[in-house]
C-alpha cells in the first residue's frame, strides 16, 4: 500500500504512490524550496524538468534541486508506481557528519536535476533502502522521527556514493526523447519570440504532423499548449522573484505581445488575474 508522512520538519515521504496524477485546472508545472528524491519502480512515465525531459524506465533514480519547474507526464491508463522523497538541506545537515556534509549534498547542488539508472547490487540496495524508511513509517515504535532521521542520513550517503565522481549524462535515450528534447531546448531559447510549427520543423527536418503527434505522446500536450504553458510559468517566477514588477513587464518578459492575451491566458491556466495573483503571492509571505 502507498503511504505518506510528513513531519514536524520538513521532510515528506511517499513510498510506492499509485495515485493517478492530477495537475487539476493548472498546466501540473510547480517548485518547492526542498531537495527531491524520485523514485521510478514501474509504469510509462516521461517527467519534464525544466528545459529537459526524462522517458523513464524502472530503476530510475532522479534528483532535484526541487526549484527548477518540473512535472511527470505519466502515461493514461498506464500504471505509475513511484517513491517520493522531499526534504530541506538545511534541516539535515546537523545530522550529517560535518566533514561529508558539502559532498553528501553535491548530488543535488552540482549535479541539481539528473537521472541515474540504478541495476544489479546498487539498485537492490537502494530498493530496500526506500522499503526501509516505508517500515519504520507505518510501525509503531518509540524514537521514530530520530530512526527516520538516520535512515535518510543513510539514504543520502548511498546517492553520495552512487554519483561520485559522476557527469551528468545529457544524451537522450531514444530519437524520440531526442526530438522532444530538442523542441522543448528550442522554446527554451526563442519563448519570447513568435515561434510556429514551421520554425520547429526547419529547425528539426522533420514534419510538421510528425513533430505535433510525438510532442503530443510523450509530454501530454500540444507543442502550442507548451509554449503558453512555458511563457506563464515565467511570468509566475517574474512575480515571484522581483516584487515590484509590473504586470505589462511581466507580460512583456514572458513573451506575449499584448497585455489582454497575457490576462486571459493567465487567468485560463492558473485561475485568477495576474495581478491578484502576484498581490496573494506576496501577501502570504508578509
Amino acid at each position: 500500500m502507498p503511504s505518506v508522512m510528513q513531519f514536524s520538519g520538513p521532510l515528506e515521504y511517499s513510498y510506492r504512490s499509485t495515485s493517478t496524477y492530477d495537475p487539476g485546472a493548472s498546466d501540473g508545472f510547480h517548485s518547492h524550496p526542498q531537495y527531491e528524491v524520485y523514485y521510478f519502480h514501474d509504469g510509462e512515465c516521461t517527467y519534464l524538468i525544466g528545459d529537459r525531459v526524462y522517458n523513464l524506465e524502472p530503476g530510475d533514480l532522479v534528483l532535484m534541486h526541487g526549484m527548477t519547474l518540473h512535472r511527470p507526464h505519466p502515461m493514461p491508463g498506464r500504471p505509475y508506481v513511484r517513491t517520493t522523497l522531499h526534504f530541506d538541506p538545511s534541516a539535515i545537515r546537523s545530522s550529517l557528519h560535518p566533514d561529508r556534509v558539502s559532498e553528501v549534498l553535491k548530488p543535488f547542488e552540482e549535479l541539481r536535476n539528473c537521472r541515474i539508472n540504478l541495476t544489479g547490487n546498487i539498485r537492490s540496495e537502494f530498493e530496500a533502502l526506500l522499503l526501509s524508511l516505508h517500515q519504520l513509517m507505518v510501525n509503531p515504535g518509540d524514537f521514530k522521527e530520530e530512526r527516520m532521521n538516520v535512515r535518510l542520513c543513510d539514504l543520502l550517503y548511498v546517492i553520495a556514493g552512487i554519483c561520485r565522481g559522476r557527469v551528468e549524462d545529457h544524451l537522450p535515450s531514444s530519437d524520440k526523447e531526442r526530438h522532444v528534447q530538442h523542441i522543448i531546448g528550442y522554446v527554451e531559447t526563442h519563448y519570447m519570440e513568435d515561434i510556429g510549427l514551421d520554425d520547429l520543423a526547419s529547425e528539426l527536418h522533420l514534419s510538421k504532423p510528425y513533430l505535433a503527434g510525438l510532442f503530443k505522446e510523450m509530454t501530454g500536450s500540444t507543442i502550442f499548449k507548451y509554449v503558453y504553458d512555458r511563457r506563464i510559468n515565467q511570468a509566475k517566477l517574474l512575480f515571484q522573484y522581483q516584487p515590484d514588477i509590473s504586470v505589462t513587464e511581466a507580460s512583456r518578459l514572458a513573451g506575449f505581445k499584448r497585455l489582454s492575451h497575457f490576462s486571459r491566458m493567465f487567468k485560463q491556466s492558473v485561475g485568477c488575474a495576474p495581478d491578484l495573483y502576484r498581490s496573494r503571492l506576496h501577501r502570504s509571505f508578509d
